[in-house]
């Protein structure tokens, strides 16, 4: 298994990180392909997702959540909607389609936002990092059984990921279950820009909420990205990526405040980030948030996927063609 996934390794990273002849050999032309009515386990799952290669998605990620309560250390896991059962299935059929696969566990609390997420007593901390030690590894020996060509150690835990000791830890415990490669995916802002332990893994991950500027110029976005990378020399994944089909939603890209829908606001957003990023050498994809396998979508949704609006055509161009 170790050598299988050395060779995995080496297909997914770049010049700057494991293997140094790789240089961009797989680039993530990625979706977030989430859990929606009927979950991962329905027969309209499978169907949605064999129409992702037709638009070049090359990788999906799976999104598994868990559940903690804000303030009291547990967390809940195995939902119906992303049972693990549902999970090896579009697994096996993502890779039976010739798409690669991320798996992205997720933490759901209270409040929403995984970022609300802190503990300043030491000891509640620490029981929330053993809770926190089950449900990552837990997840980490399902992307092992299912062939994950991507594991993903956290997501938007910001007021964690100050504790690098704890971060190492959690980090080493998953690399003795799964042994591709890895990624954290950290908030735009401070925590991107302050984590310590970048270099235990093998990609910096950033879920790109940056707002932009009304010229949609990504300029300053694209300065704090490679201070980051020349700090850490790892390839960087835009772990999620998206905008609403709502009024300027570049503004507050994380933002889903009722407002007109704008299918075009929406596709030039799309378009900026991929002229901004596509080409640099250090970049090597991105997962767009998201589709769901449900399929919604459609000209009067003004939610944050792409599917059947101009964004998605926006998608084909840069996925298909390259610009």
């Amino acid at each position: 298994m170790v050598l299988r996934w050395a060779s995995v390794a080496c297909l997914w990273v770049s010049a700057a990180s494991l293997c140094p002849a790789a240089d961009r050999t797989f680039f993530q032309k990625g979706v977030n392909f989430t859990a929606e009515r009927g979950g991962y386990g329905s027969d309209g799952a499978v169907q949605m997702l064999a129409e992702l290669p037709k638009h070049g998605v090359n990788t999906i990620a799976l999104v598994p959540y868990g559940f903690t309560p804000l303030g009291v250390p547990q967390i809940r896991f195995g939902m119906r909607m992303e049972s693990d059962e549902g999970i090896e299935r579009m697994s096996h059929q993502a890779h039976e389609l010739g798409m690669k696969v991320l798996l992205k566990p997720h933490l759901w609390t209270s409040g929403g936002f995984a970022g609300g997420i802190e503990y300043a007593d030491a000891v509640e901390r620490a029981k929330f990092f053993l809770e926190y030690k089950k449900f990552i590894e837990h997840y980490a020996a399902l992307a092992n059984r299912t062939h994950a060509d991507m594991f993903c150690v956290g997501v938007e835990l910001q007021k964690l990921t100050p504790f690098a000791k704890e971060w190492r830890e959690i980090i080493a415990g998953v690399r003795s279950l799964y042994s591709g490669p890895l990624v954290y995916a950290a908030t735009q802002g401070p925590e991107f820009e302050s984590i310590t332990f970048w270099d235990a893994l093998d990609y910096i991950g950033l879920n790109d909420y940056y707002p932009l500027p009304d010229s949609l110029s990504a300029d300053e976005v694209l300065r704090k990205v490679e201070i980051v990378h020349a700090k850490f020399k790892r390839p960087v994944i835009l772990t999620e990526v998206g905008f609403t089909s709502m009024e300027a939603p570049h503004r507050e890209p994380w933002s889903e405040n009722p407002r007109k829908v704008s299918l075009n606001d929406q596709a030039r957003c799309y378009d900026a980030l991929f002229r901004a990023f596509y080409s640099k050498p250090w970049f090597q994809g991105m997962y767009w948030w998201k589709i769901g396998t449900d399929g919604h979508g459609g000209p009067g949704d003004g939610s944050f996927t792409p599917w059947k609006k101009p964004a998605m055509d926006v998608v084909d161009r840069w996925y298909l063609r390259g610009k």
